[in-house]
């Protein structure tokens, strides 16, 4: 089965993810049901392990729903591990370098592109669908790099240069934090750096992504008017605080 989430960011179309920190395929199954193109399990941030993650993936096989996990770190157990549990699609935290970049995508590769090793795993059903498998898994694993850093934004063009990089996603609180300028991101540092990050996306003809954490029509649309492509919208735990507080708020009450 082609992955519709890296034909998206081939071809720059808009592709809508649903972000996960809470560790239960429960909160898979609605989101990926809702009709999300993609659903990432937050290996950085939620407190999730590798089990857990697996049983979310298992969830997944029955929507047309491609498993995504948000790495803590490009780290090479961490890149086979998650590809080994059925990971379609790998964002890759604090690439900074295109050598970085590279280091992440020949890690995730079969030779002869890269360096990932051959076994029996839940991505090739247990090996019963290895050649299969393994034939079409360089093709059909999409790799995104997140940019979080004053010196991503300087490399964006060497990043972009690397084979198999296939999509930007910008970290924006921790960009301005690494400016110094935490959290402010009409700060003149910052809406340059992400107008210079949606340029050169433009310009290399890559999908420029963008995670809305409260999202909503106006700041929806806005990033799709500047150009943004891939976007996860929300995360579970943000849903959950909201659905609450709303229906507290319709019964009178004040949170």
């Amino acid at each position: 089965m082609k992955n519709k989430l890296r034909q998206a960011l081939l071809n720059r179309e808009v592709t809508l993810g649903a972000w996960l920190q809470i560790g239960h395929p429960a909160c898979a199954e609605i989101m990926a049901r809702a009709g999300f193109d993609w659903v990432c399990v937050d290996l950085e941030h939620g407190a999730i392990d590798l089990e857990t993650m697996t049983d979310i993936f298992r969830t997944l096989v029955g929507f047309d729903t491609v498993p995504v996990a948000r790495l803590p770190l490009n780290d090479p157990v961490w890149i086979h591990r998650s590809l080994d549990a059925g990971a379609r699609a790998l964002i890759i935290p604090m690439v900074h370098t295109a050598e970085q970049a590279e280091r992440a995508v020949r890690e995730a590769k079969y030779p002869p592109r890269g360096t990932r090793g051959f076994g029996y795993s839940r991505a090739n059903l247990h090996g019963m669908d290895f050649d299969a498998y393994i034939a079409s898994a360089n093709d059909e694993i999409a790799m995104i790099m997140q940019i979080e850093h004053a010196d991503a934004v300087a490399n964006l063009e060497a990043i972009l240069e690397v084979d198999g990089v296939d999509g930007l996603l910008i970290g924006p609180l921790d960009l301005s934090g690494s400016m110094g300028i935490t959290g402010q991101m009409q700060h003149p540092r910052m809406v340059t750096a992400l107008r210079r990050y949606l340029d050169v996306c433009r310009a290399r003809g890559v999908s420029a992504g963008m995670h809305i954490v409260r999202p909503n029509a106006e700041n929806i649309r806005a990033a799709l008017d500047d150009g943004y492509t891939l976007l996860v919208l929300g995360l579970d735990n943000v849903f959950l605080d909201e659905g609450a507080k709303a229906c507290l708020r319709a019964a009178g009450r004040e949170a």
